[in-house]
C-alpha cells in the first residue's frame, strides 16, 4: 500500500504538492486558531480552583447613560462568610501600576491588595515560604516567581524587603512567600498579593476602590441563596436615591472573560475561520482525488482482476489517505510552529504547542487526522473502487470525468469561493473599520498630544506639581498645557441630575468632570457657541471646590456643556444654551459654551453628557497633558527626563495620547483584525489551490477537445474564453451565497460600535472582484499553456 502510495504521489508530483500542501495549511490554520479559541476560552480557568468560583458584577445605568461596571460593595465579602459557614469569600483591590522602588530607580507592577482567605480560594502552587501567614501580618508580601528573580536574583526571596508606593504612600514589605508563575490568561492577573486593610484608610480610594469579590461555593445551588442575600441586605454605603439604577450579579469566573466587550464573538468568528481553512483543504482534497480518479481506472481495473474486491480497494484507498493526512498534519504542524510568534506578536497573545501532559495538542491532533481521513477519503475511495474491470479496460479513454462527479466538483468549489468571498468581504470591512476608528474625528485634535498620567499619584506634593508644569512649560516643542480630571482612557468625575427650567420628566444624569487652564484650547476642541473658559474671568468661571461645579456663597459658577449634554438638556441648537441657567442637584449653574462631543472613551459606546467645570490647576486627581508642536516621541522623551530630575520616586505614566486611546480601546480590535486577516488570506490561498489543481487536471483532460477546436478554426482566444468562463462561473455564482452570509454577519458585528462606517456595496463589489481575478490569475496559466498548443501535437498523442 505505502509503495503504491509512494509512486503515486512520485509520478504525480503536481498533484501530491497541491494536495498534501493544501491540507498542510489548511491543518496549519486551524491548529493555530484552535489554540487560539483554547487561549481565550481557558481564561481564569488556568486558576488552581477556578470550577467553584464565582464573583459578585455590580455596574450601574443611569437612564440616557450606557452601563459602567463599579466595584463590589467593600463588606459584602464579611457579610457572606457570617451568613454562609460554608462558603468562603475574599476581596481584590488589583492596582496596574503600583511603584517599586529600588534605590534611585522605580518601576510599576501589578499589585493585588487581598483577604487572607485569597489563597484559599486560590491555592497557587507556592514556590517557597507561606502566604497565610505572610497575608496575616500587615507589612507581609506574596511575589511571583519572576519578580523575585528581578529583585533578589537566584538566592532566596524570603525575608528580603520592597518598597512599595500605593497611592503615594511607600510601604514597606517583606517578603514571606514565592509563588509560581502563572499564564497570562486572567482576568485579575497579579504579580505583587499584599494584605487588604482590615479598616478604611484616611483615604478611602486604598479601601473600596477598584474592589472585586471572589467567592468559593460548595454547590451552585449556594449561588441562588447568595442572589437572595444580596437583594435584602442592599449596600448601606451605596447612595439610596441611585439603588434603583444598580444591578448586582453573581457570575461564574471562568464566564467572565467571554461575556465582555465581545469578546466571545471574536472568538467564536476565529474558530470559525480555523474550521472554514480546514474545510476548504478538505474540499480540495476531495476535488482532487475525485478528479484524478480517471488516472487510476486501470490500475484499480487490474486489481480486481487479479483478485482484490471492492472492501480491499476502499481499505487500501483509505489507507493512502490516512497517510497522506498524516504527512499533511505533520507539515502544517510544523508550519504552525513557524507562525506562532508571529501570531502571538500581532495578535498580543501567548500561544504555544504543548506535546505532553496537561493540554497536550497530540491526541486532538490524531482525532482531527481520523475525522479528515473519513471526511477526504471516504467519497474517493467509493468512486474509484466502483469501477468496473471489463469497461475500463475495453475503453479507448480513460473513466472518472462522469457527469456525477462533475457536478460534484463543481458545487465543492462553488462552496469554496463562496466562502472565500465572504471571508474577503469580512476582512474589507473589518480593515475598513478599524482604519475608521483609528482615524476618525473623535472632537478633538489627537495627534501631538502626550497625557502624563503620573501627575494625580499623590505622592507628588503641591511644590513638585509646580516645578513639573513649569519644566513641561519650557521644554523645546511644547505648544500648550493643561490639566484636568476627565482625559483620554478615562480619569476622574462625578454624574448627577441636570435640570432645565420647565422640563418635564426625570432629569437626565449628566456627568460632571473638573478641567483646568487652556483645557480646550490644548485639546483644539471645536466651540459650536458661547465661549470656553478664560483665566482672566476666574471669579465668575470657578467652581465650588469639591465638585468643581457648584458655586459658594449663592455664586452662581460657569458650566461649559457638550453637544449631547445641550440635546439632552432639550437645546436643539447649540446656542440656545448660551446663558441658560439650570440646576444642578441643589444648586444653580450657568451655561456659558457648547463645545463638539469629545470621544474620550471607546467607539463601541455613545458619547456621554458632560458638562465642564473649571478648577485651577484641574481638580484633584488631575492628569498633565502636553500639545507638541516638534516631533512627540522626542518631546515624550525630553519630558521624561525633566520629570525624573524632579520626581526621580513617582513614574511620569507619560504615553502619547494616540498610543492611549489604542492601548485603552482599539488594539484588542486590531489584534483579531489581524488574526482574522491572515486567517481569510490563508483560506483563500487554499481554495486556490484547489482550483489550480482542478484547473490542471481537467485541462490535461481536454487537451484532445482543444485540439479538434483549433483545427475547426477556434483562435487562441477564442480558447482562452471558454475556458476561463467555464472555470469562473462558479466563482461568479458564489457570490450569490456570500454576500447574504457576509451582510448579516457584518451587520451584527458592527452593530457593536457606536462610531462605525456604513455597510457599503463597494466593499461587497470589490471583494468579489478581488476574487475574480485571483481565479483568473491562478487558472490563466494553465489555459494559456493549452490554449497555445499546436493542433497536430495535441491529437497525436491520443
Amino acid at each position: 500500500m505505502f509503495l503504491t502510495l509512494y509512486r503515486s504521489l512520485t509520478r504525480h508530483r503536481l498533484y501530491a504538492i497541491l494536495n498534501i500542501g493544501g491540507l498542510a495549511l489548511g491543518i496549519g490554520v486551524f491548529v493555530v486558531l484552535m489554540l487560539f479559541v483554547r487561549f481565550e476560552t481557558n481564561y481564569d480557568r488556568v486558576l488552581p480552583g477556578w470550577e467553584r468560583v464565582w464573583t459578585i458584577e455590580r455596574s450601574i445605568q443611569f437612564p440616557g447613560n450606557p452601563e459602567v461596571r463599579i466595584p463590589s460593595s467593600r463588606t459584602l465579602a464579611g457579610q457572606l462568610a457570617t451568613a454562609f459557614p460554608n462558603l468562603v469569600a475574599a476581596r481584590m483591590t488589583l492596582y496596574d501600576t503600583a511603584t517599586v522602588l529600588v534605590g534611585s530607580t522605580s518601576t510599576t507592577r501589578k499589585l493585588a491588595l487581598v483577604d487572607r482567605d485569597y489563597f484559599r480560594i486560590f491555592p497557587f502552587p507556592v514556590v517557597e515560604g507561606d502566604t497565610a501567614s505572610t497575608l496575616a501580618r500587615p507589612d507581609g508580601i506574596v511575589v511571583a516567581q519572576s519578580v523575585a528573580a528581578t529583585y533578589f536574583g537566584k538566592a532566596s526571596a524570603l525575608g528580603r524587603t520592597l518598597t512599595v508606593a500605593i497611592d503615594g504612600k511607600a510601604r514597606t514589605y517583606r517578603v514571606g512567600a514565592v509563588i509560581a508563575d502563572l499564564p497570562k490568561n486572567q482576568t485579575y492577573a497579579s504579580v505583587l498579593f499584599a494584605a487588604i486593610p482590615a479598616e478604611p484608610a484616611d483615604d478611602a480610594r486604598s479601601t473600596s476602590y477598584g474592589v472585586v469579590t471572589f467567592l468559593a461555593l460548595s454547590d451552585p445551588a449556594t449561588a441562588d441563596r447568595v442572589r437572595t442575600f444580596m437583594r435584602r441586605h442592599p449596600d448601606p454605603d451605596f447612595n439610596v436615591d441611585a439603588r434603583q439604577f444598580l444591578k448586582e450579579r453573581i457570575v461564574p469566573l471562568a464566564g467572565l472573560h467571554l461575556a465582555g466587550n465581545g469578546v466571545g464573538t471574536v472568538v467564536a468568528v476565529l474558530g470559525g475561520v480555523g474550521i472554514v481553512a480546514l474545510l476548504l483543504a478538505v474540499v480540495n482534497y476531495v476535488n482532487l482525488a475525485t478528479a484524478r480518479a480517471g488516472l487510476r481506472a486501470r490500475e484499480i481495473a487490474m486489481r480486481k482482476v487479479v483478485g482484490a474486491t471492492r472492501r480491499m480497494l476502499i481499505g487500501q484507498l483509505l489507507v493512502e489517505a490516512l497517510s497522506a493526512v498524516t504527512l499533511a498534519a505533520v507539515i502544517g504542524l510544523a508550519l504552525a510552529e513557524i507562525a506562532l510568534p508571529f501570531v502571538n506578536a500581532v495578535g498580543g497573545t501567548d500561544l504555544s504547542i504543548v506535546y505532553w501532559g496537561a493540554g497536550s495538542i497530540l491526541p486532538p491532533l490524531v482525532a482531527m487526522i481520523f475525522l479528515v481521513t473519513l471526511l477526504a477519503g471516504f467519497y474517493p475511495a467509493f468512486v474509484i473502487s466502483r469501477f468496473l474491470p471489463a469497461g475500463v479496460l475495453a475503453a479507448a479513454r480513460t473513466p472518472g470525468g462522469d457527469r456525477a462527479g462533475a457536478r460534484l466538483r463543481k458545487a465543492l468549489v462553488l462552496t469554496q469561493f463562496g466562502i472565500a468571498v465572504a471571508l474577503m468581504i469580512g476582512t474589507v470591512v473589518l480593515f475598513a473599520q478599524t482604519r475608521h476608528v483609528q482615524q476618525a474625528d473623535i472632537g478633538f485634535a489627537r495627534d501631538g498630544l502626550i497625557m502624563m498620567s503620573g501627575f494625580s499619584d499623590p505622592a507628588l506634593d503641591p511644590g513638585q506639581r509646580a516645578r513639573l508644569i513649569d519644566a513641561v512649560r519650557k521644554t523645546r516643542g511644547v505648544a500648550a498645557i493643561t490639566t484636568s480630571g476627565v482625559a483620554p482612557g478615562g480619569g476622574t468625575f462625578a454624574i448627577a441630575k441636570m435640570k432645565r427650567a420647565g422640563a418635564i420628566g426625570e432629569p437626565p444624569m449628566i456627568v460632571q468632570a473638573t478641567v483646568g487652564e487652556h483645557f480646550f484650547e490644548t485639546y483644539r476642541a471645536r466651540l459650536l457657541a458661547g465661549r470656553v473658559f478664560d483665566p482672566d474671568r476666574f471669579a465668575l468661571d470657578i467652581g465650588h471646590a469639591d465638585t468643581g461645579t457648584k458655586a459658594s456663597a449663592g455664586r452662581v459658577a460657569n458650566i461649559m456643556l457638550n453637544r449631547t449634554a445641550a440635546r439632552r438638556l432639550g437645546f436643539d441648537r447649540a446656542d440656545e444654551a448660551i446663558g441658560q441657567i439650570v440646576s444642578l442637584e441643589d444648586a444653580a449653574v450657568r451655561i456659558v459654551g457648547v463645545v463638539a462631543d469629545m470621544r474620550f472613551g471607546t467607539p463601541r459606546e455613545p458619547v456621554e453628557a458632560f458638562a465642564y467645570g473649571y478648577q485651577p490647576g484641574g481638580g484633584s486627581s488631575a492628569l498633565l497633558v502636553v500639545r507638541t508642536s516638534a516631533d512627540p516621541a522626542t518631546v515624550l522623551q525630553q519630558l521624561e527626563i525633566a520629570w525624573h530630575r524632579i520626581a526621580p520616586a513617582v513614574p511620569p505614566a507619560a504615553t502619547t495620547v494616540d498610543q492611549k486611546l489604542y492601548e485603552s480601546y482599539y488594539r484588542q480590535d486590531v489584534q483579531r483584525s489581524r488574526l482574522f486577516t491572515a486567517g481569510a488570506v490563508l483560506a483563500v490561498a487554499i481554495g486556490c489551490l484547489g482550483l489550480y489543481g482542478l484547473a490542471a487536471f481537467d485541462v490535461m483532460r481536454r487537451v484532445k477537445e482543444i485540439g479538434i477546436r483549433k483545427v475547426l478554426g477556434a483562435s487562441t482566444g477564442d480558447v482562452m474564453r471558454l475556458l476561463l468562463v467555464q472555470f469562473l462561473k462558479p466563482v461568479l455564482l458564489a457570490n450569490a451565497i456570500a454576500w447574504p452570509i457576509a451582510w448579516v454577519a457584518m451587520s451584527r458585528w458592527l452593530s457593536g460600535f457606536d462610531d462605525r462606517i456604513g455597510l457599503s456595496l463597494v466593499y461587497f463589489v470589490a471583494a468579489s472582484a478581488l476574487a475574480l481575478v485571483i481565479a483568473a490569475a491562478t487558472v490563466s496559466s494553465q489555459v494559456w499553456r493549452v490554449a497555445r498548443a499546436e493542433p497536430a501535437r495535441a491529437l497525436r498523442q491520443f
